[in-house]
């Protein structure tokens, strides 16, 4: 995304009032790289290296004076700019990023990360996941190879771009009437995004006037749908069209896929390579509880929130706690006369302190206004959202208490959210009881608090730790007691384990994608690609789901990198073929289960979605963001069979 710092530096120089107030009011750190990103200046980094501690603004305690001083600068040196006609965008070198980044971030920032921060800001207005042509493709080759794309949520939109950009020519299926995939899907009250939203956010599109740093539902698609309009994307899109099948031709190398429209139309089409785009969380989990059909009144999954019922008053039973549900019961509890929860098991819940905040006008101003604002204050983000704690979900194979916790980082964890719960409760001990689990942090989603536990201290809301033994015409039983409805809300989840569930795909020999994979034990090369399925590639597949932070935003962006490489070298070497070779795929996936068997989330104690039945972890990728954005830098061709 190119910007331009001049045009910046002048339009802030142009009202002092609000440069002072915006300045005044924003986080001191980015301020701070701002300003040594403008004029080389690095003589305050010893003086506030003691106080950061790490990537939001909460995490550092400069002196106040000593922030005064270095706003006071930052004003000064962008009129200064501004007046004598500008300044020449400087690329740091790598020690002297590397330097920044620990300041900023205050730690030892590794060298692996240097890379992410110019791709994650475009630095400079350099798109740096662009497909790099190594050799010349004319448009006539590039208009023989036509890509289908399942699925228009924000990582069928990111292949778009890429392909777009590329020239390659592709059509996205979308089922719905529009763009935003499981964001469109999901309505439910208090929708809302867990991960900053500075960050939650494509590297070629910053969006600098975000409401709130953990935005509702509504504005990430409304995101969505911006992304899909100034890409140009919608061209490309046939909406209401739903995918059959896909089967692969051996004798042409090509995708043939039958699609079905909203009104019964079915049509085919023929693509060189197949990107199924449709994610883990779209097929709800409906459990089949006994009694089901009697209920009288509503009843409905939260992915398909029924908006015409009116909760007013109502006695509402609501079954499951886990993301969706800790979302949903604060946001109604207001509305009902009675809400009754049943929780089959336990999950961490934790405070992010500026969960609930908005944006302030002054940060919004910055992130437009000065120049590398938006740039430093979306990697301290990064930084704090994602790898900064990852070896505290390491088990400690000599640690005295491995069935609560991993070791000594994760047990004074599990101390501190014991505490907040404490906190939040008082002398409601027994709600306590129901809601701390026995197993280590991380073990499931680590979930925020969205008032949940206040909500769980009103007269008129019942937790019981049980599930369900059936539902009546007029209320469901829990634990042998019955429970009077008026309204039943399913926050069960989705059925995340039978990955591709709404795609029909077959490879070679006719052996489909659910006869490699079984009902719930999908691999993947690198999440992507499987051996005997042809230029067919996954987003957001096996193991590649992020349970210890981080924006899916960044891995989908790594594997649209990956996946535009395997096409460029397709296209460039004229390959009708480019298949994944057992032996690394056999490998790679060796890795990921023993990498995993020294991680919190195999932990025997812990049932969850991100495992099958085996116990095997088939969702959650176990790597840190920047090691699998290294394995996704680029395609290793000696892995793959290609003609």
């Amino acid at each position: 995304m190119q910007i331009d710092i001049n045009k910046q530096l002048r339009d802030a120089a142009k009202d002092p009032e609000m440069l002072r107030k915006s300045i005044a009011g924003a986080h001191i750190v980015p301020l701070l790289m701002s300003y040594v990103h403008l004029t080389g200046d690095t003589a305050y980094f010893e003086q506030v290296r003691p106080y950061i501690h790490g990537g939001w603004d909460y995490q550092q305690e400069i002196p106040t004076e000593l922030q005064t001083k270095i706003r006071a600068d930052l004003v000064a040196a962008i009129e200064r700019l501004a007046e004598s006609g500008g300044v020449e965008h400087h690329n740091p070198s790598a020690g002297e990023l590397k330097t920044m980044l620990d300041v900023a971030c205050g730690a030892d920032v590794p060298d692996m990360y240097l890379p992410i921060f110019y791709e994650e800001t475009c630095l400079g207005g350099v798109d740096y996941r662009a497909v790099q042509w190594h050799n010349a493709v004319s448009d006539e080759q590039k208009n023989a190879f036509p890509v289908v794309i399942a699925g228009a949520g924000f990582s069928g939109l990111v292949m778009g771009v890429r392909l777009k950009q590329a020239g390659i020519p592709f059509t996205i299926i979308e089922k719905n009437s529009e763009v935003g995939g499981t964001w469109y899907e999901n309505t439910y009250p208090g929708i809302g995004v867990d991960t900053p939203c500075h960050f939650y956010s494509f590297s070629l599109m910053p969006n600098p006037e975000w409401p709130d740093y953990f935005s509702k539902g509504s504005e990430i698609q409304h995101y969505l749908e911006h992304i899909a309009d100034h890409f140009g994307l919608r061209e490309h899109i046939r909406f209401n069209e739903a995918i059959e099948l896909a089967s692969y031709d051996e004798s042409s190398c090509c995708w043939q896929i039958k699609t079905v429209a909203a009104g019964g139309t079915e049509s085919n089409l023929s693509a060189r390579a197949f990107i199924s785009a449709v994610g883990a969380l779209n097929k709800p989990s409906v459990p089949k509880f006994p009694g089901m059909e009697s209920f009288k009144g509503p009843m409905f999954h939260t992915a398909r929130w029924d908006h015409s019922v009116d909760l007013t008053g109502k006695k509402v039973v609501m079954i499951g706690t886990g993301a969706t549900g800790i979302q949903v019961g604060p946001a109604i509890v207001d509305r009902v006369k009675s809400l009754t929860i049943a929780q089959r098991s336990k999950h961490w819940i934790i405070k992010h302190p500026m969960y609930h905040e908005g944006v302030p006008e002054a940060v919004t101003w910055a992130s437009k206004h000065i120049p590398y604002y938006l740039d430093w204050f979306r990697f301290g983000l990064f930084w704090a959202a994602s790898d900064g704690f990852y070896d505290t979900l390491r088990i400690d194979p000599n640690w005295t208490d491995p069935v609560h916790s991993l070791n000594a980082e994760n047990a004074q964890m599990r101390e501190d959210l014991i505490n907040y719960a404490k906190s939040q409760v008082g002398d409601q001990t027994d709600i306590l009881e129901k809601t701390i689990p026995e197993y280590p942090p991380f073990g499931k989603r680590m979930l925020r608090d969205n008032d949940w536990y206040k909500m769980l201290c009103r007269p008129n809301v019942e937790l019981i730790n049980s599930g369900v033994d059936r539902i009546e015409e007029d209320g469901v039983v829990i634990a042998g007691r019955k429970y009077e409805a008026d309204v039943i809300v399913l926050a069960t989840g989705f059925e995340a384990h039978r990955m591709l569930g709404s795609l029909q795909v077959v490879g070679r020999n006719g052996v489909s994608i659910r006869d490699c994979w079984g009902e719930d034990n999908p691999r993947a090369h690198l999440g992507i690609t499987v051996p005997g399925f042809p230029n067919f590639f996954a987003l957001y597949g096996p193991n590649t789901n992020l349970a210890h932070g981080g924006s899916a935003f960044f891995h989908s962006e790594c594997q649209v990198r990956y996946i535009s490489d395997a096409l460029r070298v397709m296209l460039e070497n004229g390959y009708k073929e480019l298949e994944v070779k057992q032996e690394p795929y056999l490998a790679y996936n060796q890795k990921v289960d023993e990498e995993h068997k020294q991680l919190v989330w195999s932990h025997p104690g812990v049932t969850s979605w991100y495992k099958n039945k085996q116990g095997r972890v088939i969702l959650n990728s176990p790597w840190r963001l920047a090691v699998y954005r290294q394995f996704t830098a680029e395609i290793d061709l000696s892995q793959y069979s290609t003609q």
